[in-house]
C-alpha cells in the first residue's frame, strides 16, 4: 500500500510539533498516512506549487503562506473564502482544494474553554491568516469583531475583506478592551514584553485566548490568570484545527486524545517537528530549554552550518510561533 504524504509548508518549520500530532492520529488510525515539515521561505510557493501538487496528498499551510495559497488553489472552499486565507490543502483527482479549519478549530476550543460565557465582542490583535480566519468564523456566529494590529493598514484590508470586522488603531487597545468580552492574541508572544504593544488592562470580566502555543502558558496568559481572566491557550486551537485537518485529509474522524497526548511528548515533539527542507537550509539543528531567572522558559534552537573554509558559524534564535496556522 502506498503512504500518501501530508507536507507542513511555511518558514519556520523546523520547530512544529504538528508532525508529531499528526503521525500519532494516522498511527492510531491505521491509516497509510506520512506527515512532515518542509521549509518553503516567502515568496517561494507559487514556484514550488506545481511540484507540491505531484508528491504529496495534502499540505498544512502555515506563515507566511496562507492567504498566497488561497490564490495558488482550484478550488477555495467557503471558510477559506470567507477569511482569505488557507491552511489545509487537498490534492484529489487532479486538482487543488484549500480550506480553513482554523476558525472552526478556534470556536471548537473557544466553546470547550468558556462553556458559560455569553460572549458578545471581541477584540483579535493581529492581522495574519490566523487573525482573518478568527476573525470571519467569530463574525459568522454574531459577535461584534475589531481587529488591530502594528500595522494600521494590514488591519484596516482585513476590516475590508471580511464582513462584520471593524479596525481600530492599536493607540486605542486599552479603550476598546473596555467594551470587549473576548481578548484574542494572534501575535508572536514577545509582542506582549517588548514595548510593540501597549499594556492593556485585564479582568475576571474578559476571556483571553493567545494563540500562540510556546510555552504553552505564555506571559499574557499568565497575566491575565492572575488578574481572574478566563484563559484558553493555543494548543487548543492547534489540535482543533489540527483535527479538522485530519478529517478533510482521509475522511476519518481524529484521535483527539492521542493528537493531546503527542503534544505533550516534548522529546518526540522535537524529533520529528526539527525535519526541514533540506533543499533550502542544510543546517542541523538541535533544540534545548533555557529558562531565565525572571522569564518562562524560552525554547531557543541552535544550528551549525556544515564545515565550510572557515570555521563552523552557529547562530541562536528565539523561537516563540504563534499556534498553527496550520
Amino acid at each position: 500500500m502506498s503512504v500518501g504524504r501530508i507536507a507542513l509548508v511555511g518558514d519556520p518549520v523546523s520547530g512544529s510539533v504538528s508532525p508529531a500530532m499528526q503521525n500519532a492520529a494516522f498511527r492510531e488510525r491505521g491509516l497509510p498516512f506520512e506527515y512532515e515539515a518542509l521549509r518553503v521561505p516567502r515568496g517561494d510557493l507559487p514556484a514550488r506549487f506545481a511540484s507540491l501538487r505531484e508528491q504529496f496528498a495534502g499540505l498544512n499551510v502555515t506563515i507566511p503562506h496562507k492567504e498566497e495559497a488561497a490564490r495558488l488553489v482550484d478550488v477555495v472552499e467557503p471558510a477559506a473564502r470567507v477569511s482569505g486565507s488557507v491552511n489545509t490543502v487537498v490534492f484529489r483527482n487532479g486538482r487543488a482544494f484549500g480550506d480553513s479549519t482554523d476558525g472552526q478549530g478556534f470556536l471548537h476550543a473557544l466553546r470547550r474553554g468558556a462553556p458559560e460565557r455569553e460572549l458578545r465582542s471581541a477584540l483579535i490583535v493581529g492581522t495574519g491568516g490566523a487573525a482573518r480566519a478568527v476573525a470571519a468564523a467569530l463574525a459568522g456566529d454574531g459577535l461584534n469583531v475589531r481587529v488591530t494590529g502594528r500595522g494600521a493598514d494590514a488591519a484596516a484590508r482585513l476590516a475590508r475583506d471580511i464582513a462584520g470586522v471593524e479596525s481600530v488603531r492599536i493607540e486605542e487597545l486599552d479603550i476598546v478592551l473596555d467594551d470587549t468580552d473576548l481578548l484574542v492574541s494572534a501575535v508572536p508572544v514577545q509582542a506582549w514584553d517588548d514595548g510593540s504593544l501597549p499594556e492593556v488592562p485585564l479582568g475576571p470580566e474578559l476571556v483571553v485566548f493567545d494563540l500562540a502555543y510556546r510555552p504553552r502558558r505564555t506571559p499574557l496568559l499568565e497575566r491575565a490568570e492572575a488578574e481572574g481572566s478566563t484563559i484558553i491557550e493555543g494548543i487548543e486551537m492547534l489540535i482543533e484545527q489540527g483535527a479538522l485537518s485530519f478529517l478533510l485529509w482521509t475522511g476519518v474522524e481524529a484521535p483527539r486524545a492521542v493528537m493531546r497526548e503527542a503534544l505533550e511528548e516534548p522529546e518526540r515533539g522535537r524529533a520529528e517537528g526539527e525535519r526541514v527542507d533540506r533543499e533550502h537550509d542544510h543546517r542541523v539543528c538541535r533544540v534545548r530549554q533555557r529558562p531565565g531567572p525572571a522569564r518562562p522558559a524560552t525554547r531557543r534552537t541552535s544550528c551549525r552550518r556544515p564545515r565550510r573554509d572557515v570555521a563552523d558559524e552557529e547562530e541562536v534564535r528565539d523561537v516563540r510561533e504563534p499556534a498553527e496556522e496550520a
